[in-house]
C-alpha cells in the first residue's frame, strides 16, 4: 500500500475549522470527491489516471505544542515496493496545488523527502 505524507504549519496559528477550510481550493483543483468533513478532519477520494487506481486523501489537524498542523495524507493500494510511481507522480500533483492554493502554510515535511514519519513535529 503507498502511503504520501505531507505536513504543513501556518504562519500564524489557525483554528482546526480554518486550516479544513483551507483545503476547499485544493479538493477541487484535485478533483477529489469528499467522503467526510468535520471540524478538524477531512477524507476524499480520487480517481487516478489509470481507471483502477483509485487514492484516499486524508487531511488532519494535529494539535502542536506551538499551534495546530496540518496533515495530508495520499494513499493507494499501489506496491511501495515498486516505488509507487503512479501515486507519487499524483502526490507530486498535489504537492504544486498546495504550494499554490495555501501559500501562507509552510510545508515542513513531507515524507518522500524526509523519511516515513515526522519526528519532530
Amino acid at each position: 500500500m503507498a502511503r504520501f505524507l505531507l505536513l504543513f504549519r501556518p504562519r500564524q496559528p489557525l483554528p482546526p475549522t480554518e486550516l479544513i477550510g483551507r483545503l476547499d481550493p485544493l479538493i477541487q483543483r484535485f478533483h477529489a470527491d469528499v467522503e467526510h468533513r468535520s471540524p478538524a478532519h477531512l477524507s476524499a477520494m480520487v480517481r487516478g489516471e489509470h481507471e483502477m487506481l483509485r487514492l484516499q486523501l486524508i487531511a488532519d489537524v494535529q494539535a502542536k505544542a506551538d499551534g495546530p498542523v496540518l496533515e495530508l495524507v495520499l494513499m493507494s493500494r499501489e506496491a511501495m515496493g515498486a516505488g509507487a510511481p503512479h501515486t507519487k507522480q499524483l502526490f507530486e500533483t498535489l504537492v504544486a496545488i498546495a504550494a499554490q492554493v495555501m501559500p501562507d502554510l509552510d510545508l515542513v515535511f513531507r515524507s518522500d523527502r524526509d523519511g516515513a514519519l515526522p519526528d519532530r513535529y
